[in-house]
């Protein structure tokens, strides 16, 4: 994929267009495992919409690029888009807990990579950790529980086994 970086991203100088920074902050993978512990990464880069007149990210647009970072996990991480959960099986994943902890700002213009992994998977619900990061430092951890839900009833189902199974992958040890 080739991008015209003085388009998508102006504010990006001609050194960082000559090393694709652009590029770089769109992307997720998984990391290489066996059968537990996985990570799943997940890049964003941090635009003029996630920020406040002070230039920093606003803290509840976090939850935002965390929630995008989730969708992608259950999409390549668990081959299973929300879309297909949501309109097809009939199952939401709502947020019934979530706890942030914001150690240091990022900017316009930084990237924002997420570490995925869960904590806990219980009958109805999933713990879920992100650690957020530039250049390999701590600047936010969020916490949050999601449950797996009936859309047609509003409740609580277990977690059904072809996730389970992969979401197991993902268990911290």
């Amino acid at each position: 994929v080739n991008f015209d970086l003085s388009v998508c991203a102006p504010w990006l100088t001609w050194r960082d267009r000559e090393l694709h920074t652009l590029p770089q902050a769109l992307h997720s993978h998984r990391t290489p495992g066996r059968g537990m512990n996985k990570v799943f990464i997940h890049d964003q880069l941090i635009r003029f919409s996630h920020c406040d007149p002070a230039g920093i990210v606003y803290f509840p647009r976090f939850f935002d690029l965390a929630h995008g970072t989730m969708e992608d996990w259950f999409a390549e991480g668990l081959g299973q888009p929300l879309t297909t959960l949501i309109r097809d099986r009939r199952m939401g994943t709502p947020t019934v807990s979530i706890q942030s902890d914001f150690v240091k700002p990022l900017r316009m213009g930084d990237t924002l990579r997420f570490e995925l992994r869960v904590l806990k998977a219980g009958n109805a619900s999933v713990q879920l950790a992100y650690s957020g990061m530039k250049d390999g430092v701590v600047h936010l951890r969020i916490k949050q529980t999601i449950a797996i839900v009936a859309l047609d009833s509003g409740s609580a189902i277990p977690i059904p086994e072809d996730l389970r199974s992969r979401i197991a992958e993902y268990l911290v040890e």
